[in-house]
C-alpha cells in the first residue's frame, strides 16, 4: 500500500517542484526587471494563437533607463517603436502585468499540487488508520 501511495505522490511533487522553480524565476524577474523603451521593431509575426502552441512575437531592440540596450523577440501583443516594454537581463515581456499574471496563474497551480500532495498524505493516513482498526 505504501508503494502505491508513493508512486501516486511522486509526479505531484514532481510537478509541484517545477511550479515552484517557474515561480521562483518570475519572482526574480519581476524584481529585477523594469520599464525600458523600444528602440527598433526589426518585424512582427503572427504565426498562431497562444492556443495552438505558436505565440506571436515581434523581433526588436529596446534601452534600459541606465542606456544598456537589450535585443530579442517580444511575445504577445504588437510592439512599435517607441513603446514601453517590461524588460531584465536574459527576458523581456510586453508588460510588468503579463509577468504578474504568469506569476499567478504559476501560484495557483502550485497551490492545487500542494493541496493534492497533501490531500493525498491526508487520505493516506486514514487508510492505515482503518486498516489498523480492522485488525
Amino acid at each position: 500500500m505504501l508503494f502505491q501511495v508513493l508512486a501516486a505522490g511522486i509526479p505531484y511533487v514532481v510537478l509541484l517542484w517545477f511550479v515552484w522553480g517557474a515561480f521562483g524565476d518570475h519572482v526574480g524577474e519581476l524584481r529585477t526587471g523594469e520599464d525600458v523603451t523600444v528602440t527598433d521593431v526589426s518585424g512582427c509575426t503572427e504565426e498562431g494563437s497562444p492556443m495552438s502552441g505558436q505565440i506571436p512575437y515581434c523581433a526588436g531592440d529596446w534601452r534600459f533607463d541606465d542606456g544598456r540596450t537589450g535585443r530579442g523577440q517580444i511575445e504577445g501583443a504588437r510592439v512599435a517603436e517607441g513603446d514601453r516594454i517590461f524588460a531584465g537581463d536574459g527576458f523581456v515581456y510586453p508588460s510588468r502585468s503579463s509577468l504578474i499574471w504568469r506569476l499567478s496563474v504559476g501560484g495557483v497551480v502550485g497551490l492545487i499540487l500542494l493541496g493534492m500532495a497533501i490531500g493525498l498524505g491526508v487520505l493516506y493516513r486514514l487508510d492505515r488508520t482503518r486498516q489498523r482498526r480492522e485488525k
